[in-house]
């Protein structure tokens, strides 16, 4: 495993654990990691945004 997916792989399981945290967020940031886009700030930022105006809407 390299060390850029250890890393990813442990930021998961953090968000994971957190039961008040969106699913659907860290769904799609699963996503754009396995991807083979650039991951940016912005990137992520996007994500977030999204996701907790979709947390909203319910």
């Amino acid at each position: 495993m390299e060390i850029n997916e250890e890393i990813f792989e442990g930021f998961f399981k953090k968000l994971e654990d957190d039961k008040e945290f969106p699913r659907s967020i860290i769904e799609k940031l699963r996503k754009l990691f396995e991807s083979e886009e650039v991951i940016s700030q912005k990137n992520i930022l996007d994500i977030i945004k999204g996701g907790c105006e979709d947390v909203g809407e319910d």
